[in-house]
């Protein structure tokens, strides 16, 4: 169960320099075709923190395409997780923790945020056997099952309504969304770290899913992705999520389109489609790359959105990828 209190840092004796605690806030103008991004990680074992702050307003496999690009590392750490106050215009503050939060972030470039996040729901605790049909009992099968390893020790995810405004270059756009933030805290080490899959979808008020995959980069398409944790928040009320099967379709590496079943503890279940509509490698780690999109779902004739974020760890990708100068080329266009 999470509280107020895991809106502080959970620093332990042995924190070193791969102790991390994170932020990740997405806000969706889906009409615009714009998703903004807002992530912070923190080493307080050393303290530095990095800031980042991207928008997308296209669909690319690279960043430079991004409309806006601010990160920061090697910064302060607050002295407080609830308060942050960055050099960089970026403050975010749990204004009633653990659901309510307040973003401010003046940049360069006439960019600035300014949003109110209220959770719509508890937030989903993947360690909490009331919360996730996933969670395990022992510490070692909660890191293997998180998605992510030790680095999600502690994990929770929160859908919210988001509202306020976003200046892009210059351009004011009024936010009024429903998405899916997340906060984790635990040994994180970038080179280490498993691939997995982040998925939002949101219908409005009254219907959202996130879901937690991990993914076996070996393995056939429709076998990739097995469940770790997730949720779908109907009517105002959670339920875990048991069964999932997902399909997806990649452009290279990157997904551009999902076929995503989805089974509740109920045994209700969701069969959704999406097709990606802005998006573009992130690299939230040297070590990393995740292709972050946001996709347009639909759901029994109803369309939604939402932030999909599939990471890779870049060692992992060399292992199989990587080549020799004299290797030959992978494909040869023809024609």
């Amino acid at each position: 169960m999470i509280t107020a209190q895991d809106l502080e840092y959970h620093t332990p004796a042995d924190a070193g320099y791969t102790w991390a605690e994170t932020y990740f806030f997405p806000i969706a103008l889906p009409e615009e075709h714009l998703l903004v991004t807002v992530y912070v990680v923190v080493r307080p074992g050393i303290g530095v923190m990095v800031n980042d702050v991207t928008v997308y307003g296209a669909l690319s496999d690279t960043r430079s395409d991004l409309l806006y690009f601010d990160v920061q590392p090697h910064l302060p750490a607050p002295k407080r997780w609830s308060e942050i106050d960055s050099p960089t215009g970026l403050r975010i503050k749990a204004v009633k923790p653990p659901r309510d939060y307040r973003i401010d972030y003046v940049g360069y470039n006439d960019t600035e945020i300014h949003v109110d996040w209220i959770g719509m729901m508890d937030p989903f605790d993947i360690h909490d056997p009331a919360h996730s049909p996933k969670a395990a009992k022992t510490v070692e099968k909660q890191h293997a099952g998180s998605g992510l390893g030790a680095a999600w020790g502690g994990h929770f995810d929160m859908t919210g309504r988001v509202t306020g405004t976003v200046k892009i270059r210059g351009k004011e756009f009024k936010v009024d969304c429903v998405e899916r933030m997340d906060h984790s805290w635990g040994h994180r080490n970038p080179v280490t770290m498993n691939a997995q899959n982040s998925i939002s979808a949101a219908f409005d008020d009254d219907l959202a899913f996130h879901i937690i995959t991990l993914l076996d980069m070996d393995a056939p398409n429709g076998k990739d992705h097995t469940l770790a944790h997730g949720y779908v928040l109907d009517k105002g009320e959670v339920y875990g999520v048991t069964d999932l099967e997902l399909t997806n379709t990649r452009l290279g590496v990157a997904v551009v389109g999902m076929d995503m079943k989805v089974t509740d503890v109920r045994g209700k279940v969701f069969h959704m489609h999406a097709v990606a509509d802005v998006g573009a490698p992130w690299n939230a780690y040297a070590a990393t790359v995740t292709f972050t999109a946001q996709m347009k779902w639909l759901l029994d004739g109803r369309q939604g959105y939402g932030c999909v974020m599939e990471t890779m760890g870049i060692p992992g990708m060399s292992v199989r990828r990587g080549r020799w100068f004299t290797d030959p080329q992978p494909a040869i266009a023809a024609g």
